[in-house]
């Protein structure tokens, strides 16, 4: 079924949470790139880079990060899912595979493209949560840790839930920067991400938020 959807145009998003499962999606993404390359078909932005990926992706090893990588695969992650799955997710799937979950720092340092979201309504809507995960791998309290060396920075964070999840869905030459000609969303905070520590981010309110260069919402 992937290499005909493929091979057809499609673009497609396999979600896997699991190695098993990511193993298995990793060999389908290849085979359908083989049957695309052969019928000539082309990805929506005309070339043959078909931005395939991967929902989830939180137990990994490093051989499918490199895999990932070679065939341009998309890490679609939720960070938030760590503040949930932390409490128990080591003692299920032991320490050697516990360190290669939830790898955001490995797939960044391999050039395999991140595209961060929410996971709403199985996770909490804010995306706040998630940056906050992203950055300290710790519980809310700040009690627990689960593998630092996974940790991104604010401004990996960021684009990942920004310029990422555009490039995700073709969509970077209209959203994901503050730039002209692109589409005015964007939201104003009541604090500097990038400038307070990371134990403060769960504070964060939204002040404004504006859609197509209109205020969608406002705080009293």
């Amino acid at each position: 079924m992937a290499r005909e959807r493929v091979a057809a145009g499609f673009q497609l998003g396999f979600h896997a949470i699991g190695d098993k499962a990511v193993e298995m999606a990793l060999d389908a993404f290849a085979e359908a790139e083989k049957a695309a390359h052969a019928s000539g078909a082309k990805a929506p932005d005309g070339t043959e880079n078909f931005r395939l990926r991967v929902e989830h992706a939180q137990v990994t090893n490093p051989g499918q990060v490199e895999r990932f990588r070679e065939l341009n695969v998309i890490a679609s992650m939720q960070p938030s899912h760590l503040l949930t799955d932390m409490r128990w997710a080591e003692t299920r799937l032991g320490p050697q595979r516990a360190a290669h979950s939830y790898a955001w720092a490995e797939f960044a340092s391999h050039g395999v493209k991140l595209a961060f979201g929410t996971d709403y309504p199985v996770e909490p809507v804010t995306p706040f949560r998630g940056l906050y995960a992203a950055v300290t791998r710790k519980s809310e309290d700040g009690k627990q840790e689960y593998y630092a060396a996974q940790k991104l920075t604010i401004e990996q964070a960021i684009a990942a839930y920004t310029t990422g999840s555009a490039y995700a869905e073709f969509a970077e030459t209209q959203k994901g920067t503050l730039a002209p000609g692109m589409l005015a969303d964007f939201v104003v905070l009541d604090r500097d991400l990038t400038a307070i520590p990371p134990g403060q981010i769960l504070g964060t309110r939204v002040l404004r938020t504006v859609v197509g260069g209109k205020t969608a919402y406002e705080s009293n």
